[in-house]
């Protein structure tokens, strides 16, 4: 809700709890706006974490991360070479010192320095093939790879993945430190985030850039609203007092309890 109220933020709370328990689903209570000051005294005096502050649900380059072992640049070429053999092709290139990355060693790129290292003359082939897995990584390393920070909207930046030659990036946080790779492909095509709407049921009222989520779910106690899906929710409106009730109520169908901070609030 991008105006959480106490029963907005209870009900996200009580319902991911419920979810993980009894479902053993990966959920995350959040909310789309402030808290107010009612609710932060209520979460305060409970000792209870405030929802995670979501404010879009465009994908980020987060979803599509592979976090892939790593070479120093100075290291020698077999370790890349181990690494490419795991992740088909992607040895990333990771200075230890501070975490910031020089580039990627792909398929093409040490086909590149083999054909000069090695060079034309077959009767040096065997030598120098033998000597090339001595050499420092650095030296057969692409350090042209595109960088992306994980936060960044990859709807924002999408005209640059489609002219790109790269088919390998590499994921940097908000420092430029390394988090991982992907590749082009699944940049255009990255999962959707999966959205259970509590206490509301109006676009106006719900996190932005829905339409590019996986509604999944809607559990409220208000009026209906104009809110359309690509495919059939579970979809629960009640006649109750808050949508917190209805939490209460599902928690009591599982047969569970839920623990006394989370249960004071409904």
């Amino acid at each position: 809700h991008v105006n959480p109220d106490t029963d907005s933020i209870a009900s996200a709370v009580g319902y991911a709890w419920l979810l993980h328990e009894s479902k053993g689903w990966d959920v995350v209570a959040a909310r789309a706006g402030a808290l107010n000051p009612q609710t932060i005294w209520v979460l305060k005096r409970l000792d209870i974490d405030a929802p995670v502050l979501l404010t879009d649900a465009s994908p980020r380059f987060e979803a599509v991360t592979r976090r892939l072992d790593t070479a120093a640049p100075d290291s020698p070429l077999r370790e890349a070479w181990a690494i490419l053999s795991r992740t088909r092709g992607i040895a990333p290139i990771v200075n230890p010192e501070n975490g910031k990355p020089g580039g990627l060693i792909t398929g093409l790129s040490l086909f590149n320095y083999l054909s000069n290292y090695v060079g034309p003359h077959p009767r040096s082939q065997e030598m120098r093939l033998a000597e090339l897995l001595d050499q420092p990584c650095h030296e057969a390393c692409d350090t042209n790879v595109p960088r992306f920070q994980a936060g960044t909207r990859i709807r924002d930046v999408l005209s640059r993945i489609l002219r790109e030659e790269h088919n390998e990036f590499v994921i940097v946080d908000e420092n430029g430190v390394y988090l991982g790779v992907t590749r082009q492909r699944d940049a255009l095509n990255p999962p959707r985030m999966q959205v259970i709407l509590v206490d509301h049921n109006e676009p106006s009222q719900s996190i932005g850039a829905l339409e590019e989520a996986e509604l999944v779910e809607i559990l409220d106690h208000h009026r209906l609203g104009h809110m359309s899906t690509h495919i059939p929710i579970r979809f629960s409106v009640d006649v109750v007092g808050s949508t917190s009730t209805l939490v209460s109520e599902r928690i009591e169908e599982a047969g569970l309890s839920a623990p006394p901070e989370i249960a004071v609030c409904f």
